[in-house]
């Protein structure tokens, strides 16, 4: 397989020749939507970059991870690793690694798992990876990465199972540990103390159970993130770990804050761009994502929609317009 420079190098110039052929034609609803998500979240902060270089960036990253998830055992140890003391200290005493959909995101049990062999998780428990059913039910059948989680002795949760909550509160007084992505929004039923938080230049809505079990536990909770340097090497950074007190809001956005500055410096790297207008309570304009007021200018369609026609993207403002019916 071609390094990871290689493999993005390529992807980018296969983007941008699909993107220029299918401009007048429409493109796939989901991209449509990232590009319209980066533009509201990024044009409000006057980026160095414009988004529509940056969405280019973030659709050929995704490609390039994929690519890497068909070959599991390519990617078998970061070029840089920060703060690992920080994983070490959160594995023996118990406790939450929380990271979101970012960077090399399958990539993340290669290091904990080392710490993990190395004897630095003193509870003779599982170490649990929560995800979504569907997610779980896929990963399960990618057998080289079930060998990678089974080495480092993992397992699979099913973050949308109703006794979720109880599971981890327990896991944790136990002293186990576990990884969540806290941008993944799943759990058992609705939340009904979801809390909003800023985001970049909007105002989101998230989940708030995992940050009340940690609360109630005063288990460490580390932040940490799977990025790349400025020239193309992978890194994995862990924060210092931190107990989160009663108040929920508060929690939530100091483990989200760093988040933010990551996002800020490399927003490409983030998979859920193309979703994230369904976490958003109202963004910094505060305009309707849809609307079929006269059109000013359009510069992206999205393919035609199964009984609703075309939505038309202007690239200044980000505002969606239902351009045929």
């Amino acid at each position: 397989m071609m390094n990871f420079r290689s493999l993005y190098d390529m992807y980018r110039e296969q983007v941008r020749d699909e993107l220029h052929k299918e401009r007048q034609d429409g493109i796939h609803l989901g991209s449509f939507y990232a590009l319209m998500n980066i533009i509201k979240e990024m044009a409000p902060l006057k980026p160095k970059q414009s988004a529509e270089s940056i969405w280019m960036d973030y659709l050929a990253f995704l490609r390039t991870i994929n690519e890497h998830k068909k070959s599991p055992y390519s990617f078998m140890e970061w070029d840089e690793v920060e703060g690992r003391e920080h994983l070490q200290a959160t594995l023996r005493e118990g406790g939450a690694l929380l990271t979101w959909h970012y960077g090399f995101v399958r990539h993340n049990m290669i290091t904990i798992g080392q710490e993990i062999r190395a004897g630095h998780m003193s509870a003779k428990l599982p170490f649990y990876l929560i995800a979504e059913q569907e997610t779980v039910e896929q990963e399960k059948k990618l057998s080289g990465w079930e060998a990678i989680r089974k080495y480092a002795g993992a397992e699979l949760l099913n973050a949308e199972d109703e006794m979720i909550g109880i599971r981890l509160y327990s896991h944790l007084r136990k002293g186990g540990s576990f990884s969540l992505f806290v941008d993944g929004q799943t759990g058992f039923n609705t939340d009904n103390h979801a809390v909003e938080l800023p985001f970049l230049s909007s105002k989101i809505r998230t989940r708030s159970g995992i940050y009340r079990i940690l609360a109630k536990t005063q288990k460490p909770v580390c932040v940490y993130f799977m990025t790349l340097t400025e020239d193309f090497r992978s890194k994995i950074v862990f924060l210092p770990p931190v107990v989160l007190d009663q108040d929920i809001q508060a929690s939530a956005d100091r483990i989200y804050e760093p988040f933010r500055e990551q996002l800020l410096s490399q927003p490409a790297l983030w998979r859920f761009w193309d979703r994230h207008h369904q976490q958003v309570i109202h963004w910094r304009d505060d305009e309707t994502s849809i609307t079929d007021e006269a059109v000013s200018r359009v510069d992206w369609i999205s393919k035609p929609l199964d009984g609703f026609g075309q939505l038309g993207l202007n690239t200044d403002s980000g505002a969606i317009y239902n351009i045929s019916s």
